[in-house]
């Protein structure tokens, strides 16, 4: 598929959220996770997503409902009593009881938000044992996948900071009280990087973590707080790598480029370090030409722009359940207006072949496309079928697939 096609077509340009691309650093990469959702209550029967409205200095709730019913929204204060003006990213936490905030005005802090009453419970001003430097936050997740679908008063989480420069993970227990607190990473739990710059992030149940970088490299780690070394880097693709996701346990890794969908499945030799497995091949996931055609009005255009053609890819949230012999089923993007959904053992299926060195197999594999009513800016998948989609005007919606 000829991507350069799409750009070369006279049309309108429309220029996708983020900005132009006059800078490659990864703090331009990057895009904060201004949306989230989880399983409310203990019963985990209904869903619950926030949206960060940035410079409004509000955070907003939705049921998960397909019309998205509004919950109401929220102020953020800071324990100054200040309003926070610039929300950055959000990260739900105890099955949507608490929030992690940041603010891009106070980027060396993490603040932890009661969702009921509104209120900044505790701001953690993180600092490196190291020469006991200040810590910029570009953006955390959870240290196990799902954890924060659980009812939990300690959080544990893996970050990236220092635009894209350091990869830290930190342990705090919430019920230490309402307190502006200098939390210090120490030396043995933050790695700063001098030749790779780390754009984005993602865990499995397990805490093995994935990596993408700017290069296009995406870097598998079983412990990376005893090891800068990574166990396996999948590197010679196309970069920077804007978005990443994982399978629960391992056995799949998704990652989105400006132009590009990528699909691999390492086998767990590759997680490990001390193994020496063939690195496994990687597929290509695409739309197909007759989509592209059809549907060309509501695609996003190639454009030279931070997040470019695609929005994050991830697989949907059926493994959140502790049960066996579950496994993703879908693996969703969006460009524009449009919903890409890649079947998984459809693309286990191509991937395998691709790997074996089948003759004539294919290193592409299409998916199925779906027009929305607006652009899509940002989604998370939830639960066992939903997808949280944000469109254009702080509109949520919830889709099952």
């Amino acid at each position: 598929l000829n991507w350069s096609s799409i750009a070369e077509q006279p049309r309108p340009r429309r220029v996708p959220q983020g900005g132009l691309l006059g800078d490659a650093s990864a703090a331009n990469m990057m895009s904060p996770q201004v949306l989230d959702a989880g399983p409310r209550g203990a019963s985990n029967l209904e869903a619950m997503s926030v949206l960060s409205t940035g410079k409004k200095g509000k955070i907003c709730f939705f049921k998960g409902d397909d019309a998205g019913t509004s919950l109401g929204s929220h102020d953020v204060f800071g324990l100054d009593g200040k309003v926070v003006k610039d929300v950055g990213m959000v990260q739900t936490w105890n099955q949507c009881e608490q929030m992690l905030l940041t603010s891009n005005s106070n980027p060396h802090s993490i603040m932890l938000f009661e969702t009921e009453t509104g209120q900044t419970k505790a701001e953690l001003s993180l600092r490196r044992e190291r020469r006991n430097w200040d810590l910029r936050v570009d953006s955390i997740t959870p240290m196990q996948k799902f954890e924060q679908y659980k009812q939990s008063q300690e959080f544990q989480l893996f970050g990236i900071g220092d635009n894209g420069k350091t990869v830290f993970s930190m342990n705090h227990d919430s019920r230490m009280g309402e307190n502006v607190e200098e939390f210090v990473i120490s030396a043995d739990s933050c790695r700063k990087y001098k030749s790779y710059t780390f754009t984005c992030h993602a865990q499995t149940k397990g805490g093995y973590l994935v990596l993408g970088r700017t290069d296009g490299g995406v870097a598998l780690y079983d412990a990376i707080m005893k090891s800068e070394n990574a166990s396996c880097v999948l590197d010679g693709y196309p970069g920077p790598v804007n978005s990443i996701d994982v399978a629960a346990n391992g056995s799949m890794i998704a990652w989105t480029t400006p132009n590009f969908v990528f699909f691999t499945c390492p086998s767990p030799e590759n997680w490990e370090k001390g193994h020496k497995a063939p690195k496994p091949k990687v597929l290509k996931l695409c739309i197909r030409p007759e989509d592209q055609t059809a549907h060309e009005d509501s695609f996003a255009l190639e454009e030279e722009t931070v997040r470019g053609f695609w929005q994050p890819v991830k697989f949907d949230a059926a493994t959140a359940k502790d049960e066996d012999g579950l496994m993703e089923r879908e693996i969703i993007s969006y460009s524009g207006k449009v919903q890409m959904r890649w079947n998984v053992r459809q693309a286990k299926a191509a991937w395998q072949a691709l790997n074996d060195g089948e003759p004539d197999a294919p290193a592409v594999f299409f998916g199925a496309a779906h027009v929305l009513e607006n652009n899509v800016f940002r989604h998370m998948t939830v639960m066992d079928d939903l997808d949280i989609v944000a469109l254009e005007g702080e509109i949520v919606r919830s889709l099952h697939f």
